[in-house]
C-alpha cells in the first residue's frame, strides 16, 4: 500500500533578485554564486505574508468540491512560521471551508520536511481520503545580508501537493544526525546561520550513503530510478550524487537556478514545474531526497 500525487502546484512571489542585486551589497559576483551554487535568481516576498503564499498554491491547485470534501490530512511544511499558535495547517482547514474531521500539523524539519511529510501522510491516510502537503518557506525574512555564503543562497515560495491512497507500495527512510551548530537560526544566531562546508559534507556523503542503503532494502536498481528529485540546496551537491550513483544528470533535474534554495519548498515547486512541463508520466519511478537542518534527512520512493 502507497501513497499517490495527483495534483500539483506552486507560487513564488513577484519580486524577482538576481545575483547582480548582491554584487551591490557584498563582496561578490554573478559569476561567483552562479559557479559555486547553479543559482542566477530567486524570489522575495514583498509585501505578502507566509499565509498569502499558502493560501495562493493551494488555490492553483484547483480543488474540485469532491476532492476538497476528501481532504482528511493537511500538513504544513516549513522552517520559518513565524508563530506558534495557531498552526498553519487549521488555517487552512478554515480558509479554505475544509472538513472538520481533518488532521492538521505542521512540521520542521528545515528541508527534509516536505519528504518527511509524505512518510507521515501514507501512515495516516486510508482508503478514499485525499491529504494536502504543503511546503512553504519566506527566508528573505530571516537572512543576514552581511554574509555572503548564506545571503546569496535562499528564496521564497510555496508548492502544494494533492495525494490520494493507492495499491502501489511506496517507501520512505529517514535519519538525523543532531547538530546544533552548522544550520540554525534562533538557537545561538539571531539570523539564519549555516557552515555551508559541513552542510555539503553531511549531504554528499550520510545522504549519498543512505540513499544507496535505500535502494538496496526495497529492491530497486538505481538504474530503475527514472528521476531523482533532490531538495535544491546547491548543483554542485546534486553533481556529486548523480556522479557517485553513476546516473546522467538529466536524471537529477533542477531548477535551483531561477529559485535558490526554499528549503521544505524545493521539492513541491520542482514537481509542479516538472509535471507543468509534461516531464512526469504515469509509472516514472522517483527517488525524493529532502535534507538540511537537524541535521536530518527523508527519503521516499514512490510511482507517478
Amino acid at each position: 500500500m502507497g501513497i499517490r500525487i495527483i495534483k500539483t502546484s506552486s507560487y513564488l512571489p513577484n519580486k524577482i533578485v538576481d545575483n547582480l542585486y548582491f554584487e551591490k551589497i557584498l563582496d561578490t559576483s554573478d559569476d561567483w554564486i552562479s559557479s559555486r551554487t547553479g543559482i542566477r535568481k530567486r524570489h522575495f516576498v514583498g509585501d505578502e505574508e507566509m499565509f498569502d503564499l499558502i493560501r495562493e498554491t493551494i488555490v492553483k491547485l484547483d480543488l474540485s468540491q469532491d476532492e476538497a470534501c476528501k481532504i482528511k490530512t493537511i500538513i504544513v511544511a516549513t522552517s520559518t512560521a513565524f508563530h506558534a499558535i495557531p498552526n498553519l495547517s487549521s488555517q487552512v482547514q478554515e480558509e479554505f471551508n475544509l472538513s472538520e474531521d481533518t488532521y492538521s500539523l505542521d512540521i520542521n524539519m528545515g528541508c527534509s520536511g516536505f519528504v518527511a511529510g509524505l512518510k507521515l501522510i501514507k501512515g495516516i491516510i486510508k482508503e478514499g481520503e485525499y491529504a494536502l502537503l504543503i511546503g512553504v518557506e519566506v527566508l528573505s525574512k530571516i537572512l543576514d545580508f552581511t554574509d555572503r555564503s548564506t545571503a546569496v543562497l535562499f528564496g521564497d515560495g510555496a508548492g502544494a501537493v494533492l495525494l490520494e491512497h493507492c495499491e502501489k507500495d511506496s517507501f520512505f527512510k529517514s535519519g538525523t544526525k543532531g547538530n546544533r551548530d552548522v544550520l540554525n537560526y534562533g538557537y545561538n544566531s539571531p539570523k539564519l546561520y549555516m557552515e555551508g562546508r559541513e552542510v555539503y559534507k553531511f549531504a554528499v556523503s550520510t545522504v549519498e550513503k543512505s540513499m544507496l542503503e535505500f535502494l538496496q532494502q526495497i529492491g530497486i536498481r538505481k538504474g530503475d530510478i527514472d528521476y531523482f528529485i533532490s531538495h535544491q540546496a546547491n548543483i554542485r551537491m546534486m553533481e556529486s550524487m548523480a556522479k557517485s550513483l553513476g546516473v546522467s544528470m538529466d536524471r537529477f533535474p533542477s531548477n535551483i537556478d531561477r529559485v535558490g534554495n526554499t528549503s521544505s519548498a524545493s521539492i513541491p515547486i520542482l514537481l509542479d514545474y516538472m509535471n507543468k512541463e509534461g516531464k512526469l508520466r504515469p509509472g516514472d519511478k522517483i527517488l525524493m531526497l529532502g535534507f538540511g537542518a537537524g541535521l536530518t534527512w527523508a527519503l521516499a520512493y514512490m510511482e507517478w
